[in-house]
C-alpha cells in the first residue's frame, strides 16, 4: 500500500510537524498546498527553506544596534524528520478562491492517480486553503480527512502538544450522495439511484447513516424492479415499506392477482412505464412500451373472454374461421398473431372492442406506422418528441373508448419521485 499526505501549509509549524511525525513512517509522498512569493507572509519557505537564524549586529564603535536578531527556527521537513519525496504546490494568491480550488483538485486528483491511501490536513493555510482542501477531500470517500487538535494558547495557534485526528466525515458524504440520488428519484431514474445507494453503504457508514442509505436503497430498488417489471421481486421488498406507499403497493397487488383487479392493470402499467421513459427523452423505447400495451390489452380480452391464446390460434378451430387465419401458420404448425390481427380478429368476432377498433383504424395504423418506421422496429427513424405526444394520446384516448365497452376504468399508476 503507497500512502500520500496532502497539507495547508500556515503561519504555524506545530500542527503540520506533527501531523507528518505522525504518518512519516508510512508515508511515500508529500504534498504540501503553500502560498508562493518572496512576501514576507509566505509559507512556501516554512516548508523547506526557512533561514536557520541570524545574530543581533551592533556598531563596533558605539555599540547600537543595527539589526535585530533573527529567532533561529528549522524548516517543517527538518523539525518533523520527514525524508521521503514531496512536492511544494504553490498559490499565487491564497485568498483567491478560483486558483486555490484549481491547484488543490489538481493535487487530489494526482495523489488518487499514484498512491493507494491518502491522508488530507486542513489545519493550516488560510481560510480558503483549507476551506476548499475540506470541501473536496470531505466529500471523497478516497481520501481521509485529518485535522489537529491540542490546547490553543490563543485565537490563532494550537499548542505544540496537539494531536492529528482522523475526522468522521460519514454524515456530509453520504448527504451528498443521498441528493444525487435524489435527483435521479425525481427523475424516476431509479435503477442509477439504486447504483450509487450501493456504493454508498458498502463504505462502511455509521450504523444510524447506514440504516437511512438502507431504506432509501430497498425502496428504491423495489421500484427499480417494478420499472423492469419484475413485479414478485419488487413485491418481496415493497412488502416491508407498506406504510410508506400504501396505495403503490395496493396497485403492484392488482398487477399480480393478490388483490380485486380488472385484470388490464398490466397494460395500464406498462403505459405509465412508458410515459416515464419519455420523461428522460427516450421516446423509442416508450413507443415501443406503448405498441406492447395496445397488444396486451386485446390478448387480455381475447383470453379473459373468448379463451383463445394469440400465440396458438390453432388450438381455438372450434371458435373462429380457421380458413382465413391458416395461412398464418409458421413451419411448427403454430399459429401466432401480433397487435394489428388480434384487433383484426376481436372485430371478426364482433366484440364491441373489435367495433372501436374499425371505427378508429386508419387513425389505429397511422401510429403504429411511426412504431414499426422506428430504430427499435423495422425502420430507421428515431421518434421524436412531437411523434410520441401523437402516439400517447391516441392510446390513452383508445385505450378510454375501448375501457368504457368492457365497463372499468383505466388507472394508471404514477411511481413516486421522492423517497425519504
Amino acid at each position: 500500500m503507497s500512502k500520500a499526505l496532502i497539507v495547508t501549509v500556515g503561519g504555524s509549524d506545530e500542527p503540520i510537524v506533527s501531523f507528518i511525525k505522525t504518518h512519516k513512517d508510512t508515508t511515500d509522498f508529500i504534498y504540501f498546498i503553500c502560498s508562493g512569493g518572496k512576501v514576507p507572509q509566505a509559507s512556501s519557505p516554512a516548508v523547506d527553506d526557512r533561514i536557520n537564524g541570524k545574530p543581533q549586529k551592533k556598531c563596533r564603535k558605539c555599540g547600537t544596534i543595527i539589526e535585530e536578531s533573527i529567532s533561529g527556527k528549522e524548516s517543517i521537513i527538518k523539525q518533523s524528520g520527514y525524508k521521503d519525496k514531496y512536492e511544494k504546490v504553490e498559490l499565487n494568491n491564497p485568498d483567491d478562491f478560483d486558483e486555490v480550488y484549481k491547484k488543490t483538485y489538481e493535487t487530489i486528483e494526482k495523489a488518487k492517480q499514484n498512491y493507494n491511501e491518502i491522508i488530507a490536513d486542513f489545519t493550516g493555510g488560510t481560510k480558503t486553503m483549507s476551506s476548499v482542501l475540506t470541501m473536496l477531500a470531505g466529500l471523497d470517500f478516497k481520501i481521509k480527512l485529518s485535522l489537529v487538535k491540542g490546547r490553543r494558547k490563543n485565537t490563532e495557534k494550537t499548542s505544540s502538544d496537539s494531536i492529528p485526528i482522523i475526522l468522521n466525515v460519514d454524515l456530509p458524504r453520504s448527504d451528498s450522495i443521498l441528493k444525487i440520488a435524489d435527483i435521479l428519484i425525481s427523475k424516476k431514474l431509479y435503477y442509477s439511484a439504486c447504483s450509487i445507494l450501493k456504493d454508498l453503504l458498502q463504505e462502511g457508514l455509521k450504523q444510524d447513516i447506514s440504516e437511512k442509505v438502507r431504506h432509501k436503497y430497498d425502496c428504491c430498488h423495489a421500484f427499480a424492479l417494478w420499472d423492469s417489471f419484475e413485479y414478485d421481486s419488487a413485491y418481496n421488498i415493497l412488502n416491508n415499506y407498506t406504510k410508506y406507499y400504501g396505495d403503490k403497493f395496493s396497485y403492484l397487488l392488482k398487477i399480480l392477482k393478490k388483490n380485486k383487479s380488472s385484470g388490464y392493470e398490466p397494460v395500464f402499467d406498462l403505459v405509465s412505464n412508458a410515459e416515464r421513459q419519455a420523461d428522460n427523452g427516450y421516446y423509442d423505447n416508450a413507443t415501443s412500451r406503448i405498441y406492447r400495451a395496445l397488444e396486451l390489452f386485446s390478448q387480455t380480452l381475447l383470453i379473459a373472454k373468448f379463451q383463445i391464446d394469440t400465440s396458438h390460434l390453432e388450438k381455438s378451430s372450434d371458435k373462429i374461421n380457421m380458413e382465413k387465419w391458416n395461412k398464418y401458420k409458421n413451419e411448427k404448425g403454430e399459429i401466432q398473431i401480433g397487435l394489428k390481427l388480434s384487433y383484426e380478429l376481436l372485430n371478426e368476432l364482433k366484440d364491441e372492442i373489435g367495433e372501436v377498433y374499425f371505427n378508429k383504424k386508419s387513425e389505429f395504423i397511422d401510429n403504429i406506422k411511426i412504431r414499426n418506421d422506428s430504430k427499435l422496429a423495422h425502420g430507421n427513424s428515431p421518434i421524436s418528441e412531437t411523434d410520441w405526444k401523437k402516439i400517447i394520446l391516441f392510446c390513452k384516448e383508445y385505450l378510454k373508448s375501448c375501457c368504457q365497452k368492457i365497463g372499468i376504468n383505466p388507472e394508471y399508476p404514477r411511481l413516486p419521485d421522492k423517497i425519504l
